[in-house]
């Protein structure tokens, strides 16, 4: 209590220089502040705008790939153009490369056929092991699978039961050669053949379409 007393005794005597201590504090903290916020608002924005940039980089390949997909179903009749991509639920490849799923990102339809990309989403890469390991050859520029001559009866079921009876399909590749990816046809309700000339039409087209793919997986993945 005594202290107390003697500090209430003295404040008279300092209390005159506490708006000089604002003044002091204010006049240097306040610029430090000001400049911080600044900075701060600074570095958002940039963010934000480099944000808003790669959203609209994302949305102009993905407008590339649909049109190519809508083009070649046109111009060629297919029933089904699709692409899937590789990922382990967040990241794409080449961006993560424990890589345990698959899922379809992009499907082009001819009319009366049905679409399939929201029922293709997160297949495991453990049930298609045996197509994926034959469009992993290095050699390989794309197979066709004769669904009512597959061997495999769980991958003759998987496109049997959704009408499908002949499917081409192409890898999609990034620069440095990893398999990102499935380009592929179906042929619904109907035995599918393509010319060769078109075959290396279409085959020309997954190489496109890699570009497009590998770019998107690189921008999903750096996020």
């Amino acid at each position: 209590m005594l202290c107390l007393a003697e500090a209430v005794q003295i404040m008279p005597e300092y209390i005159h220089f506490i708006p000089l201590m604002i003044a002091f504090l204010t006049g240097i903290l306040g610029p430090v502040l000001l400049v911080f916020v600044k900075y701060k608002l600074f570095k958002s924005n940039k963010q934000l705008e480099r944000r808003k940039t790669e959203f609209r980089h994302a949305l102009e390949i993905q407008d590339k790939v649909n049109s190519s997909l809508n083009q070649l179903q046109l111009k060629y009749s297919l029933d089904r153009l699709w692409i899937a991509q590789f990922h382990n639920g967040g990241n794409f490849w080449p961006g993560n490369k424990s890589m345990k799923k698959m899922s379809m990102t992009f499907e082009s339809t001819a009319p009366g056929i049905a679409a399939d990309i929201m029922k293709m989403q997160n297949l495991p890469v453990s049930f298609l092991s045996p197509v994926l390991q034959k469009l992993t050859d290095v050699d390989t520029t794309g197979i066709t699978i004769d669904v009512y001559t597959e061997e495999d009866y769980a991958l003759r079921s998987f496109w049997e039961t959704r009408g499908i009876q002949t499917v081409y399909l192409f890898p999609i590749k990034c620069l440095e050669s990893d398999f990102i990816g499935i380009f592929g046809i179906d042929f619904v309700k109907r035995d599918g053949f393509v010319s060769d000339e078109i075959y290396d039409q279409l085959r020309a087209e997954a190489l496109l379409l890699s570009g497009y793919i590998a770019a998107l997986s690189v921008d999903k993945s750096a996020k």
